[in-house]
């Protein structure tokens, strides 16, 4: 509604946290703007008085303000974005060296990409808004669909979607692609379930010299889910 976009063109925005303006709104507004922020990914932090991110919010609140409309992200695309520790743990593990081209499949909003060097580094992404985000922040976007994409690259960074085993379609893809390396989060149901699928995909991670480890309990809590997760590490053999 014009209410609710009118309450958001006047908050205010200081990196990853959302200040709404001054005075006490209506209740049912502020249920209505809170439900709005919460499906972009914003938490209420009664400490901070504010509305918390994972991201920076700015494209998404400039979104909505440009079309009166917004899409519940999470739910749409498995879009969980990747907490900024753990990106920088992922790229670490990556040991990128000199002269490699590296590719963040399923972008979001360039939340690993965001810490490698930009003429390194390619992004494909499905969901509109975020790839219009990436083009604007001057990412290099190269596709939209990871599944059909088949341009290989020395390494593959990645946090993928998760439900109905997306993620081992996407990272079984990023092994075949990958020249050197792939690193990249996964539900912590590869490492358990025992259906064809799941078993085949820790045998081709095992193949190809690779390793899953857990990482702790709510590492996505910020992004808005609780599910447990892993890191799923290949590292191929140069002969």
């Amino acid at each position: 509604s014009n209410e609710v976009a009118n309450v958001l063109a006047n908050s205010r925005i200081d990196g990853q946290e959302l200040y709404l303006p001054g005075g006490q709104l209506e209740r049912k507004l502020y249920l209505a703007v809170n439900k709005v922020l919460m499906a972009i990914g914003g938490k209420w932090s009664r400490k901070l008085k504010t509305h918390a991110f994972d991201c920076y919010p700015e494209y998404k609140i400039e979104e909505i303000l440009l079309t009166g409309e917004y899409t519940d992200a999470q739910k749409e695309y498995q879009f969980f974005e990747t907490p900024e520790k753990l990106a920088k743990r992922l790229i670490e593990m990556a040991n990128i060296q000199p002269g490699e081209i590296v590719l963040e499949p399923s972008a979001g909003g360039g939340a690993i990409a965001r810490f490698i060097k930009k003429d390194i580094c390619d992004c494909v992404e499905l969901h509109v808004k975020n790839k219009l985000f990436l083009n604007r922040n001057g990412f290099n976007v190269v596709g939209n669909d990871f599944l059909k994409f088949n341009k290989e690259y020395d390494v593959i960074i990645a946090n993928p979607p998760f439900s109905r085993q997306q993620d081992i379609d996407h990272i079984t893809h990023m092994i075949e692609l990958a020249n050197r390396c792939v690193v990249s989060v996964a539900s912590q149901s590869v490492m358990w379930r025992t259906n064809k699928k799941s078993i085949e995909f820790r045998e081709l991670v095992a193949k190809n010299g690779g390793t899953i480890k857990t990482l702790p309990e709510d590492s996505f809590k910020k992004s808005g889910t609780k599910v447990n997760t892993c890191i799923v590490h290949v590292e191929k053999s140069k002969d």
